[in-house]
């Protein structure tokens, strides 16, 4: 059984396989070849449009006369027209860009596998993404068995006018999702699953910030039962992109190695803004549901763990501590490194793991992208309506438990 994790970037597109055979279960990284030809872990989200009116993916040429073309991926998830590309031009430039990758999956390993893809988006907007990236896949899948079928030389001698009459966008239907054979999760969750499954997040209260080449994704969640339980997720349109001063009103601009202080700024504010919202619910929630004094929640949240990842976490001046959240951690290879991964170069180079972790995460084969998001009051399902003992001192109430611990105290 082979199930892809697709980690479609704004700036770059990952790509991790599961191969399940028998008892044994192994991971290996889609490799892309260069310009120099040479096999990266990464494929830029890019296409380059020749003077005959051919696309070409991924790696540009520096000295080229062409249209290059990026953040396509930021603007179909938005749902709207950009100063910079109309909607229907950043769906087709994203349905041709995956059937690019389509090709060389389905060369590899038939019609046998199965997708997890990560979409950015808050709890508010998840069906819309999901049923954004359905539409894509199944577009693409379009393209490369009914169009195309299966072949590649062909797709990529086609020019833009004729791609652009040959595409036909597949609208979402669940039949549709089950026929792509297709699961969508929110990126900042996707990258918790191999963390957790191998026991590096501590139980409690905690926050994962995945900052992304267009996005900076956020969730709050638990470990309960082995398993992240997410209570709320936040999707931030500010990404690196952003930071660095290249947004989508200039998509043919090369993105910019330099972080804009004012930009890192504003970027953390609207985080502040988010975590102190997150601060008072949690607050509210409390005082209506215990009798407990208020500053066992200040206990329970003292020194909380703040995971970072993502492409923007390799820059250490993005790191803030926020709110009680202060104990930070990025992701690393001795997070996930393990005798699953066959591939003995990968593990050479640490500041592969940020950017790559999203895309292991959503290789995890699950059964369904139901993501059991919580009700936001049932972080204090265990103790409600508990009551202080009086007569004893404070801390000693409920077995004298160190509330400031983790989430065990709770129960």
């Amino acid at each position: 059984m082979i199930t892809v994790g697709l980690d479609f970037g704004t700036h770059q597109t990952k790509v991790c396989i599961e191969d399940k055979q028998g008892a044994e279960t192994h991971y290996k990284f889609q490799r892309f070849r260069n310009l120099s030809g040479q096999l990266m872990y990464t494929l830029p989200s890019v296409i380059y449009i020749d003077e005959d009116r051919k696309l070409h993916y991924g790696y540009v040429p520096k000295e080229t006369k062409c249209t290059v073309v990026r953040y396509f991926k930021q603007a179909v998830f938005r749902n709207y027209d950009s100063p910079g590309m109309k909607l229907w031009e950043a769906a087709f430039y994203t349905i041709w860009y995956l059937a690019y990758i389509l090709f060389d999956l389905e060369k590899e390993y038939g019609q046998t596998f199965s997708i997890q893809m990560g979409a950015p988006t808050d709890s508010g907007r998840l069906n819309d993404a999901k049923a954004i990236a359905v539409s894509l896949i199944a577009s693409a899948y379009h393209l490369v068995e009914e169009v195309f079928r299966n072949d590649k030389d062909k797709f990529l001698n086609c020019d833009f006018e004729s791609l652009v009459e040959l595409t036909k966008v597949v609208r979402y239907s669940e039949q549709v999702k089950k026929d792509c054979a297709l699961l969508v999760f929110p990126e900042a969750y996707a990258c918790l699953k191999p963390m957790v499954g191998r026991g590096k997040v501590s139980t409690g209260m905690s926050l994962i910030i995945d900052i992304g080449g267009g996005t900076t994704d956020i969730s709050f969640f638990t470990i309960e039962d082995g398993q992240p339980q997410v209570y709320d997720f936040f999707s931030v349109d500010k990404g690196l992109n952003f930071l660095t001063g290249i947004d989508a009103k200039s998509p043919s601009t090369p993105p910019s190695c330099w972080i804009i202080e004012q930009r890192a700024k504003a970027l953390h504010t609207e985080i502040l803004r988010l975590c102190i919202n997150l601060d008072e619910r949690l607050k509210v929630e409390f005082k209506s549901q215990t009798n407990l004094d208020v500053r066992r929640l200040r206990d329970a949240l003292k020194n909380r763990p703040l995971i970072y990842t993502g492409g923007g976490s390799t820059f250490k001046d993005l790191l803030y501590p926020y709110n009680e959240f202060k104990e930070l951690h990025t992701i690393s290879f001795d997070n996930w490194k393990s005798k699953l991964f066959d591939d003995d170069e990968l593990f050479k180079n640490s500041s592969l793991c940020p950017v790559l972790s999203t895309a292991y995460g959503l290789a995890i084969s699950v059964a369904t992208d139901e993501i059991s998001k919580k009700p936001f009051r049932d972080v204090f399902e265990l103790c409600r309506g508990a009551k202080e003992e009086s007569k004893k001192k404070f801390g000693e109430a409920l077995g004298g438990f160190d509330y400031g611990t983790d989430w065990d105290a709770w129960k």
